[in-house]
């Protein structure tokens, strides 16, 4: 196939705007205004024949819809990408990866696995060091969807945020961030780490031995203190957009009046109670720590650290990340 010819300077200052923006509504998890900003783009690229960049496009566009909960749209949005790009590129390997998500929100394990042996066993980088990143990054962002979205649904309690936030400020003032994490690894059920294994085991099967040794070991994905902290992290991927998209109420109430105001209006835990119920994991014990530790680190540093990144650009955390490391 010919390669398209150049951009013109006309299309490059479009795209100069649109393809941020399409970037910027994956964060945001605003999917009605990624399919207007991809529609654009589709008119820009289309005519031109630039068909791999406007695969590019769609993958942002099926990754907002991913985030804003439309997992069918999602998914077939990215077979189709996958079946329309070469196996070795990137383009596709993120499409893929995405499939894997897809497909542990759906609760469809055995198919998740399926698509994670594929991802990880690809030779789409092939750069060493970006091959290392890649596969620490990719692997670490399956284990948070597994953390997440296998307790979905298993937990109904009545969640009041006034007695999360009261029990929440108590914890602050008498526990330390390790007791913290434990409370939460205790509160999961077995079945989110027995799902946690089975992944990690599907992607190890198709390492190398030397890229298996930059995964934590399973003894670390049974230590209780880790499987807090991990859960905790996996919250962003529900709690960011309420809390740190400057379009949301949330995020205006910190900016505009400050965080006493923050405080006394409970924000926090009425952040983490909403995500919690909306998701099936209504309880208590989970809910108390995980506001204690959004309360500890505060709104300006949990929107940094925590910011989600691209299925292939998330920023890599240690193997025990902390509250006070990204």
């Amino acid at each position: 196939m010919p390669s398209p010819p150049a951009l013109t300077e006309v299309q490059k200052r479009r795209l100069a705007t649109l393809e941020p923006a399409l970037r910027e509504a994956v964060y945001t998890a605003d999917y009605e205004g990624a399919k207007a900003i991809a529609a654009d783009l589709q008119s820009v690229l289309r005519a031109s024949g630039h068909e791999t960049r406007l695969m590019r496009a769609k993958v942002w566009l099926f990754e907002a819809a991913l985030n804003a909960g439309e997992l069918q749209v999602a998914d077939s949005g990215l077979f189709g990408v996958c079946s329309k790009t070469a196996t070795g590129t990137r383009i596709h390997l993120e499409a893929l990866s995405l499939r894997a998500v897809c497909q542990i929100r759906l609760g469809k394990l055995a198919e998740a696995e399926r698509l994670i042996e594929r991802a990880v066993e690809s030779k789409a980088i092939r750069d060493p060091a970006k091959r290392r990143k890649f596969v620490q990054s990719i692997t670490h962002r399956f284990q948070l969807e597994v953390y997440l979205f296998a307790a979905r649904g298993q937990f109904s309690d009545h969640l009041d945020p006034q007695e999360v936030d009261a029990e929440a400020v108590l914890a602050v003032r008498t526990k330390t961030d390790d007791e913290l994490y434990s409370e939460l690894a205790v509160a999961l059920p077995r079945s989110v780490i027995e799902a946690t294994l089975r992944l990690d085991k599907a992607a190890r099967l198709r390492l190398t031995h030397d890229e298996v040794l930059l995964l934590p070991s399973p003894a670390a994905l049974e230590r209780r203190k880790d499987q807090g902290k991990t859960f905790f992290q996996s919250l962003k991927l529900v709690v960011w957009k309420s809390l740190c998209d400057p379009k949301s109420d949330v995020y205006k109430a910190w900016f505009t009046n400050g965080i006493s105001h923050f405080l006394s209006k409970k924000y926090y835990a009425v952040v983490v109670t909403t995500a919690l119920v909306d998701l099936g994991l209504a309880a208590k014990a989970i809910a108390v720590p995980a506001t204690a530790l959004l309360m500890k680190l505060g709104v300006d540093v949990y929107c940094e650290m925590y910011r989600p990144g691209e299925i292939l650009d998330e920023r890599v955390k240690s193997k025990t990340a902390s509250t006070t490391e990204s």
